[in-house]
């Protein structure tokens, strides 16, 4: 019998109460009136069964003043209800011994929020340290012996997470996935948990456990657990009042790198990623979705090409177009049209060309794509870097500005009218740097770290030797962007064309291919690659 309970009952004895019930909610946030004891007191005065209520002190009732000052103020009284805190030495059948009730409820909030703020650093600081905030463990992994902060791969599910994966750098989608995973009579995760610890989770339905869907593969995809890291903060609550859980903003989430041995390879999750983020779904009468979703551009507005084809149309005769141009017609850009069969012989040419000679002559290579990548990056990264120091100097200079024109303001230098227009432009102009300068720094850093990574190129060329045909995987893998140029005579079927493609970790090979509508199963001619030729000849 808990001390709580042995002081009531000594006070019910002592001043004469009769037919006790005692009721607790252990576990329960004060804040919260939706706790289990508290619901059933309140059942139980509705029905008129309660003559008093009896508490150890008002936090006991509740640590929200508002809630707190409306049952004792209120409800208990509208009800007929005695209200006694021992401790506090409040009676409601003592009117004086109420006075300072609202100060005692602001004051038992006031430490309720105290607490939450207290709590929320520490599961920070341990989220910060790589310390796993949950208790079960992510599909894939168990807790390592009785350390549930510690993760260790699962013999028994890490490969089910692999072939999740696999499929997806393939080309599939999450429900194409799901049905796969049905078929096979693979246990989801709810119920792979409960028949290995016997615990109810959120979900679980036990009369279908083979039933895989989407929003499972989805989360499984997205969860960066599964190249060893932990993310931390995704979720949090309102308030202290407010339990309900909400997602925090990327900004205040938490990821901590290489805390844990990881199922997936980095190179996987790129490209998974990379899929994910241009998937399209395919027409109702598509059996295949789009290979080059997400690479081809427009090289000369930039805009990103889309794929035109219809249920009339042969395969052979599905072509790209410019969507500026399809938008907005030829005032704002051209066609820039080239059939799908075609793009796909050059880019499987010029990848079969590339590869052999990362294989074959790789110091020749290395040397080559170091010393022009190393030119092009330190000029890019020069004119990022000043695109950022001078959005940085104006946002300094506004927030000067606005500090001047506020003095100005208060000493009726500057109308009130003046005031509300001026700082009003002052800022939506920082408004739109603070947005703009965080993207320009993060395309600074990757620049920075993307020095042309020529041994991962030829690693990857390496477990390459044979290409066949061209596969989702391989574009994900090999390369980043594809940009098709116009043709040299317009409505010309038969007039060159140029195509630039540009590579994962080497950039472009500084090249342009000429290609023919009328021989688009012989390999293209390529122009200004002699100096590439000739050094790895």
């Amino acid at each position: 019998m808990s001390s709580q309970q042995l002081l009531l009952q000594k006070f019910a004895v002592d001043n004469g109460f009769e037919n006790t019930l005692f009721l607790a909610d252990d576990g329960y946030s004060g804040t919260n009136f939706e706790r289990p004891a508290w619901k059933k007191v309140v059942e139980m005065i509705e029905r008129d069964e309660v003559a008093t209520l009896i508490v150890k002190d008002l936090s006991c009732l509740g640590r929200e003043y508002l809630q707190v000052g409306y049952y004792t103020e209120i409800y208990l009284p509208q009800k007929g209800v005695r209200f006694i805190a021992v401790n506090d030495s409040v009676d409601s059948l003592v009117e004086s011994s109420n006075d300072f009730n609202p100060i005692r409820n602001w004051a038992n909030e006031l430490h309720a929020k105290d607490t939450s703020k207290k709590v929320r650093a520490v599961k920070r600081m341990q989220a910060e340290h790589g310390e796993r905030l949950g208790g079960k463990p992510p599909y894939g992994y168990k807790k390592k012996d009785a350390d549930a902060k510690s993760l260790v791969v699962d013999e028994e599910t890490a490969p089910v997470v692999q072939h999740i994966f696999e499929p997806c750098a393939a080309g599939k989608g999450p429900s194409q996935i799901a049905r796969i995973l049905t078929k096979e009579q693979i246990l989801n995760p709810s119920n792979h948990y409960y028949q290995k610890t016997g615990a109810m989770v959120t979900g679980l339905d036990t009369t279908r456990p083979y039933v895989w869907n989407q929003g499972t593969i989805k989360r499984i995809l997205e969860n960066p657990v599964y190249i060893g890291h932990t993310l931390s903060m995704r979720k949090t609550t309102i308030s202290y009042k407010n339990k309900k859980a909400v997602y925090n903003p990327e900004s205040e989430q938490v990821l901590v790198e290489n805390t844990h041995e990881p199922i997936i390879t980095m190179e996987t999750w790129n490209i998974v990623q990379d899929v994910r983020q241009h998937k399209r779904r395919a027409p109702k009468h598509m059996e295949e979705p789009n290979l080059f979703s997400g690479l081809v551009y427009c090289a000369d507005c930039g805009k990103y090409m889309v794929l035109c084809r219809t249920e009339k149309m042969r395969e052979d005769q599905y072509y790209f177009r410019c969507s500026t141009y399809g938008k907005r017609g030829k005032d704002a850009c051209t066609p820039h049209q080239i059939r799908v069969v075609d793009l796909k012989q050059i880019v499987l040419d010029d990848l079969r060309r590339i590869t052999h000679f990362a294989r074959m002559k790789e110091r020749q290579f290395a040397a080559y794509i170091n010393q022009k990548n190393t030119l092009e990056l330190r000029r890019e990264i020069n004119a990022l870097q000043k695109d950022v120091d001078a959005m940085r100097r104006r946002s300094g200079e506004l927030s000067a500005l606005f500090k001047r024109l506020y003095e100005d303001n208060v000493l009726g230098r500057v109308t009130n009218e003046q005031f509300r227009m001026l700082s009003a432009d002052y800022n939506a102009e920082q408004k739109m740097l603070e947005d703009a300068i965080p993207e320009k720094e993060l395309r600074l850093e990757k620049l920075k770290a993307s020095a042309a990574s020529v041994d991962a190129f030829i690693e990857k060329a390496k477990r390459y030797t044979t290409i066949d045909e061209l596969t989702l995987e391989l574009l994900r893998l090999f390369i980043h962007r594809i940009e098709v140029g116009e043709r040299s005579k317009k409505h010309s079927h038969s007039s060159g064309q140029s195509i630039r493609i540009i590579y994962r970790d080497i950039g472009t090979t500084d090249s342009a291919m000429d290609t023919a509508e009328q021989q688009p199963h012989i390999t293209p001619a390529i122009t200004g690659k002699d100096d590439i030729i000739q050094l790895l000849a």
